[in-house]
């Protein structure tokens, strides 16, 4: 078999391939579908293979389209030497289960018709959730006569039940069957965790289900000496939260140690970004008054480096709930690769990977006291600080490194008769 061609530094030794990415979410979006995705995308562009994208008109998180795509029903467009095909979605977000839905739905059904299209792939590979774009990805591999590669990065519908973002029994059951057959029937299954991994062998079968961990860009995340936050202070000590404003992220445990914390007058919250709960999170600490807590829009990219590098440490915030202790957040890694240690509210894999690492400090969830108590500790340790980011930048160049994971993946997805050399 023709070797493909690897990037610098790359062992990758699979032939070359025709993947066809189909997801929902993709940049210019930001969330960790879309980073991971676009990482996963230009890995496979970089080491030769052929990657074909079909995705939404961009509207995550606040549900609404961007302004350059309003109003068009089919974009195609190149990013990074990647074609890219948008489709219209019926753009909504927050807790309205039948808004969700139509979002859900109209992007199932306007992007079959260009999975269709264009030259044949080796595989067809789907971001799930949504599960119901499964649904869709299976109907066109079965007309293609292409595997189907169901990547999983989240439990649905037992998330949607968790978070009481889906309440309706009849939609739920739907959900869950529905997941289940995907489960059956794709030729692979890639998983973002071992949790997901054991849960979903369950239906799979062993074997089937192939690990595609969170990672990092290594070389855009790493630590700045220069690093600083525009309006705080130089004696002030800076605790981040960056990310998607979500359900899943428990917040308010974070404005609660913040209220305990307003004595400390040398310590700052700093919540970087946006997403369905920002308003409420926002309002929060008006009403509360917390002169210690500031917000930023969501960033570039490119600018989160600075801010992480000007951190003590951030904050990952999780509900307690069984579902969760399946997770690991990506928002750890780009942390932990600008050497700075991740204060971790959870339980589970995530809380075992920093704690078996020594690269952060783990506290249980929903305890605003401990999660205090973690973040003071800090404050008044630099150096403890310090030791515990250069192991986890040390973790994420020996593990979380996107080249290194899509290697692994690679290696461990079979290559189908007939694949394009």
């Amino acid at each position: 078999m023709q070797r493909a061609v690897p990037s610098a530094g790359s062992s990758a030794t699979t032939g070359r391939r025709r993947f066809l990415i189909l997801t929902q979410y993709f940049p210019p979006e930001s969330g960790a579908a879309q980073v991971r995705l676009f990482a996963f995308t230009r890995e496979l562009h970089k080491r030769g293979h052929d990657v074909r994208v079909v995705t939404a008109m961009p509207n995550y998180p606040r549900g609404e389209v961007f302004p350059a795509y309003r109003g068009r029903r089919v974009v195609h467009e190149t990013i990074d030497g990647i074609p890219v095909t948008r489709t219209w979605i019926y753009a909504a977000t927050g807790r309205n289960a039948l808004k969700r839905l139509l979002n859900y739905w109209s992007f199932s059904f306007t992007s079959l018709f260009e999975c269709l299209r264009g030259p044949k792939p080796d595989y067809l590979f789907v971001e799930s959730p949504p599960v119901f774009l499964g649904a869709t990805a299976y109907v066109a591999s079965r007309l293609r006569r292409v595997p189907l590669v169901l990547n999983v990065s989240d439990l649905w519908p037992e998330s949607a039940r968790a978070l009481g973002i889906i309440r309706s029994r009849s939609m739920l059951w739907l959900g869950e069957k529905m997941a289940e057959f995907l489960y059956r029937k794709a030729y692979r299954v890639s998983a973002q965790t071992e949790g997901l991994q054991a849960h979903i062998e369950k239906f799979a079968g062993r074997g089937k289900v192939i690990l595609f961990y969170n990672g990092v860009d290594t070389a855009l995340f790493h630590r700045l000496s220069d690093a600083s936050v525009d309006k705080v202070g130089r004696d002030e000590v800076v605790f981040i939260f960056a990310g998607v404003f979500g359900y899943a992220q428990d917040l308010d445990t974070v404005l609660d140690a913040a209220e305990r914390l307003q004595g400390r007058r040398d310590i700052v919250f700093l919540f970087v970004g946006d997403g369905p709960s920002k308003a409420t999170v926002v309002e929060s600490a008006a009403r509360r008054r917390l002169d210690n807590v500031r917000f930023l829009d969501m960033q570039p990219i490119e600018a989160m480096p600075n801010l992480f590098s000007a951190s003590r440490a951030s904050i990952a915030p999780m509900h307690r709930s069984e579902l969760f202790k399946s997770t690991r957040p990506s928002k750890i890694f780009p942390s932990l690769a600008c050497e700075t240690p991740v204060i971790f509210s959870g339980e589970g894999e995530a809380a075992r990977l920093l704690e078996d690492n020594d690269c952060g400090v783990v506290v249980t969830p929903e305890t605003p006291g401990e999660l205090a108590a973690a973040i003071a500790r800090l404050a008044d340790d630099p150096n403890l600080a310090q030791a515990l980011g250069r192991r986890g930048r040390a973790l994420v160049e020996r593990e979380f490194g996107w080249g290194r994971i899509v290697d692994a993946w690679l290696e461990a997805l079979p290559a189908p008769a007939g694949a394009a050399r």
